[in-house]
């Protein structure tokens, strides 16, 4: 059997009998690591079904409209996948699963939208579980215990974990690498790691840090056939990628080139506005609120044993930080890892008070009780979207509600968005029918459709009127049918 990636450290501590009153201890730490899994699967269980709210437009035009399109044949276009700076690898794999769904009869939007973000959840899920996993592996009982804690409860991994978006799966797929390769360093697992890691990297490219660091680490231990075994089975994923790419936009690595001309270009991304280096700190912080200044103490401590894991993860985070144009959401894929290792750091300064069981758990009650409490209300202004105090959970949600209402809606013919910037509507993903929407107030476009949401004041024209109305938004009707659409129409909507 191989080394794993830190094997070099003092032993764990937490595995050795020291006395009936360290098994008792050790007993009670397990036996809370199953009730912290459960918390973290209900919430994101919850968050999946229940909020239908919206973070950023990407969480549905970049994934879940564009399995849309391929399940159904219809849905709006992003310049993205208008240009071809997106692999189709992501939003394949839930049309795949929307395909199985709608083969044993799932019709209705909503539930299709919650089968996909449930399948995100349980991926967020199992990175909380293979968090606890390495924890346990470099500092035991203790190390587990909170690292289950804080993975379940964290801010920030919350909100996103069971958002569609292509930095969620990856954050679960880096944990599961860095399961295989440090927990259980056999070789077949070697290459699972390599596998996973470059899927990764096909669903989020900056991802690819993360895999390099990890073969950089393999090659610093001395795990040569490790590093073969990582290498090659990453080279089959990259290569299926590749085929991908070729079906779907011609050639292979189109989308990678594509993207990276878009960001290398000047101006690029910076369009959308830039940050400061101090970005991800500052945000993290307003997220997670007092208790991260302890996690990131964790984490630098952490260092004794998983040096070389801290130091991917701060590659990533500092690559990150050099770039202009930055979203909270960009440095999920790493954010379970840190957690894991802010656990391990802490529990061995726990260890080093030599004091029980005790300073664990003020631990986890200060920072648990401090997370859980940010995690009740956060806003879009603490993750860093605007200025915006609105509460992240049911962001917007009236909207979309009445979007799939209007769905449902057996008359509908034509709809109409007023008042809503199109990168913020729901798209075909919660309407779901082969209906045009439109976005401008023009007379035609009143005449093309039947239905519209905007303000329950909006002064629409004569023969339309309110049907109901949910908070800021009301879905409004005219009887009559559609005119043609106009010839100028196009799903190229955003």
């Amino acid at each position: 059997m191989t080394a794993p990636l830190d094997s070099a450290l003092p032993s764990a501590p937490g595995r050795s009998a020291l006395g009936l009153g360290a098994l008792r201890v050790r007993g009670d730490l397990v036996g809370l690591v199953p009730a912290c899994l459960l918390v973290a699967l209900a919430l994101r269980v919850w968050a999946a079904i229940w909020d239908q709210g919206l973070v950023w437009p990407d969480e549905i035009f970049q994934t879940l409209e564009q399995a849309h399109r391929v399940v159904f044949g219809w849905g709006a276009i992003p310049w993205e996948f208008r240009d071809g700076a997106r692999s189709w690898v992501y939003p394949g794999l839930i049309a795949a699963v929307w395909k199985v769904a709608v083969a044993v009869g799932v019709k209705r939007a909503l539930v299709l939208i919650c089968i996909a973000k449930l399948s995100m959840g349980l991926l967020s899920f199992g990175g909380v579980w293979a968090g606890t996993r390495l924890a346990r592996s470099l500092g035991g009982d203790r190390a587990a215990f909170l690292a289950a804690l804080f993975g379940a409860i964290c801010p920030p991994i919350v909100v996103f974990g069971s958002r569609c978006t292509t930095e969620t799966a990856s954050a679960a797929l880096v944990m599961f690498s860095v399961v295989l390769l440090e927990v259980t360093p056999l070789r077949r697992r070697a290459g699972w790691a390599g596998a996973l890691m470059a899927l990764a990297v096909l669903f989020r490219y900056q991802t690819g840090l993360v895999a390099a660091g990890l073969f950089l680490l393999l090659l610093a231990r001395r795990r040569w056939l490790d590093a073969l075994a990582y290498s090659l089975c990453a080279a089959v994923v990259v290569a299926i990628g590749a085929y991908v790419d070729v079906k779907t936009w011609g050639d292979p690595f189109h989308p990678l080139i594509a993207y990276l001309k878009f960001n290398l270009a000047p101006g690029g991304a910076d369009r959308w506005g830039t940050s400061p280096f101090t970005f991800f700190s500052d945000h993290l912080g307003t997220s997670i609120g007092l208790s991260y200044s302890i996690l990131l103490v964790g984490f630098l401590t952490s260092a004794r044993r998983a040096r070389g894991l801290v130091l991917v993860v701060l590659f990533f985070v500092l690559v990150h930080c050099a770039i202009g144009h930055k979203e909270l959401r960009f440095i999920t894929p790493i954010l379970p890892l840190s957690v894991a290792l802010a656990a391990v750091g802490l529990a061995d300064l726990m260890n080093g008070l030599r004091q029980g069981a005790r300073p664990t758990y003020i631990l986890a009650l200060v920072c648990g009780g401090q997370m859980a409490w940010s995690l009740r209300a956060p806003t879009l202004g603490d993750l860093g979207y605007g200025g915006d105090e609105e509460v992240v959970w049911h962001a917007d949600e009236d909207y979309y509600r009445l979007t799939l209402e209007m769905g449902e809606k057996p008359d509908l013919c034509g709809a109409l968005t007023v008042g809503t910037a199109r990168a913020w509507t729901g798209g075909y993903t919660y309407l779901h029918r082969e209906v045009p929407i439109f976005f401008d107030k023009e007379p035609r476009n009143f005449a093309a459709s039947n239905y519209a949401i905007g303000a329950p004041d909006e002064k629409l024209p004569a023969g339309w009127r309110v049907l109901h109305a949910r908070g800021k938004y009301a879905l409004w009707r005219r009887d009559g049918t559609c005119s043609a659409v106009p010839a100028d129409w196009s799903l190229n909507m955003l």
